[in-house]
C-alpha cells in the first residue's frame, strides 16, 4: 500500500497540519489566521497581547520519519527568514488527534541545524565511498535522528512569546 503522499494527499496533510496549529492557538486563546495558500514566508499570523508572530507549519503523517523541504533557486530553505519572531510548528499527523505532535522551534534554528545537517552530509561519503551530490536541493529533518534536539521544543507554545 503507497504512503499518503504518493496517494497524492500532500496537500490535504499540509493543510491539515495548519488547521490543527491553528486550532492549538485559538484554544490558547491567541487570536491566529491562516495566511493565503501559498504564501511565501508564513502560514499562519498568531497575535497575543501586543506581539504578532509569523508561523510556518510543516507536516508530515506519522508513517514517515522526515519532515522534507525543497531549497528555493537561491539555495536558501525559508523564504523572508526573520531573526525573531519566526517559528517553525513541526507537525506529526497521527489517525488519532490525542497522538499527535506539535514541535514549536525558532525558525533560525532550525534553518541552522537543516543546513548542518545538509553540510555534514555533503562530507560524508556515501555508496561505497561516492560523494554526495552537494547541488542536491531536498532537506530532511529525521524525527529519530533529530530527537533529543527536538525534545525541548515539544508542545513549547509559550516560545513563541519569550
Amino acid at each position: 500500500m503507497p504512503g499518503r503522499i504518493k496517494a497524492g494527499e500532500g496537500t490535504l496533510i499540509g493543510n491539515a497540519g495548519e488547521y490543527y496549529v491553528a486550532a492549538e492557538l485559538l484554544k490558547r486563546g491567541v487570536v491566529a489566521a491562516l495566511a493565503p495558500r501559498n504564501a511565501p514566508a508564513f502560514d499562519i499570523l498568531a497575535s497575543r497581547a501586543s506581539t504578532t508572530v509569523r508561523i510556518r507549519v510543516k507536516t508530515k503523517s506519522e508513517e514517515y520519519t522526515d519532515w522534507q523541504w525543497v531549497t528555493k533557486k537561491d539555495g536558501s530553505i525559508f523564504r523572508d527568514l526573520a531573526q525573531a519572531r519566526d517559528f517553525t510548528v513541526l507537525v506529526n499527523l497521527t489517525r488519532e488527534t490525542r497522538d499527535m505532535e506539535f514541535y514549536v522551534v525558532p525558525t533560525v534554528l532550525l534553518n541552522k541545524w537543516l543546513s548542518d545537517d545538509f553540510d555534514k552530509w555533503v562530507r560524508t561519503p556515501g555508496r561505497n565511498g561516492r560523494p554526495h551530490d552537494s547541488s542536491n536541493k531536498k532537506r530532511n529533518l529525521s524525527h529519530p535522528k533529530f530527537r533529543e534536539l527536538l525534545v525541548e521544543h515539544r508542545e513549547n507554545w509559550d516560545a513563541l512569546w519569550r
